[in-house]
């Protein structure tokens, strides 16, 4: 299946176009311009590109399936029809895509699966499995273990992969104060091997989406009520702001997200925003009629890849000042 590219001109009302900086909701918005960069064939839910840039996974329009697009050669491969939800991860080589899918047995439990997909050789292989449901895939760039929360405990698998930055004996003496682990109800912090843990308090509705930090230290999760949070080395969470979908920059200490626009309490729309650790950042554009969603870093570069909510367009932001 391939994409059909779409011209500048042929969707010149899809162009933000240069923004003179002005005040909105209280923060300025950037100068920043962005372009169609390609239309999909379903709507681009919880987009998460590769490490290298290359690879775009996403999931489908009712939670269900997950596909990677290659933006190389615009081809796009069904991994999975089954539940994902945010439960998947890029390996650090940008070929490997891990992820956990729920699906019913034969006599109807919910099982789980853990598996990775290959793009270049376009099959996924089975890590593990369990009788059970489970918290969300998490991976740790420290020490490249994929690991998720069962009912009888933290389970954990340690990824080599050809050409790994860290020699095993660089990742056996790595000094770490914990570890993160995702589930649906709440960030938790693992201490003393796994064997002690502890949930980060945010507003108690539950994860939507999270991203650890390049460093692993660090992590920010949005909640199912809209509110973004940022936590390191298992230290009390800091409320960003309210919004959704955030992403850490692959090089620096910022994150981009959906920020919600606000008129009193109600959230009216959500646009593309930047911020600190603290919180503090400005906006990327200013739109009315459309949500702006699931924004990506591209590697190397101050430039996203987000899409608008409920459409197939995939567009790409330079942010840089």
């Amino acid at each position: 299946m391939r994409l059909n590219e779409l011209s500048k001109m042929s969707f010149s009302w899809a162009l933000v176009g240069l923004l003179t900086v002005f005040s909105c909701d209280a923060f300025a918005v950037i100068a920043a311009k962005s372009t169609v960069l390609l239309r999909a064939d379903n709507a681009l839910n919880r987009m998460r590109m590769d490490p290298k840039g290359r690879f775009l996974a996403y999931i489908g329009d009712n939670g269900l399936g997950l596909s990677v697009l290659d933006l190389k050669t615009k081809n796009i491969f069904q991994v999975t029809d089954a539940q994902v939800g945010a439960s998947f991860v890029w390996s650090p080589d940008g070929f490997r895509l891990f992820y956990r899918e729920q699906v019913l047995d034969a006599i109807g439990n919910l099982k789980t699966m853990v598996k990775a997909f290959d793009c270049a050789l376009v099959q996924s292989v089975l890590l593990d499995e369990m009788p059970t449901a489970s918290g969300f895939l998490t991976f740790d760039p420290r020490d490249l273990r994929l690991q998720l929360l069962s009912p009888k405990g933290v389970r954990t698998k340690r990824i080599y992969f050809p050409g790994e930055r860290l020699a095993r004996w660089q990742v056996a003496q790595r000094i770490e104060l914990g570890k993160w682990l995702a589930t649906q109800q709440g960030m938790l912090w693992l201490t003393q091997g796994g064997f002690a843990m502890r949930r980060i308090e945010d507003d108690s509705s539950g994860i939507e989406s999270f991203d650890i930090s390049p460093t692993g230290d660090s992590v920010v999760w949005a909640t199912n009520q809209g509110r973004v949070y940022l936590s390191q080395n298992g230290k009390p969470a800091t409320l960003i702001a309210n919004g959704r979908d955030p992403r850490w920059h692959p090089d620096e200490p910022k994150i981009v997200f959906a920020g919600a626009r606000m008129v009193g309490n109600k959230i009216i729309g959500y646009d593309l925003r930047l911020a600190d650790l603290q919180g503090a950042g400005p906006f990327l554009n200013a739109t009315q009629y459309s949500d702006e969603r699931w924004p990506q870093w591209q590697p190397k570069s101050d430039r996203i890849i987000y899409t608008i909510d409920k459409t197939t367009d995939a567009f790409l932001m330079d942010v840089t000042p």
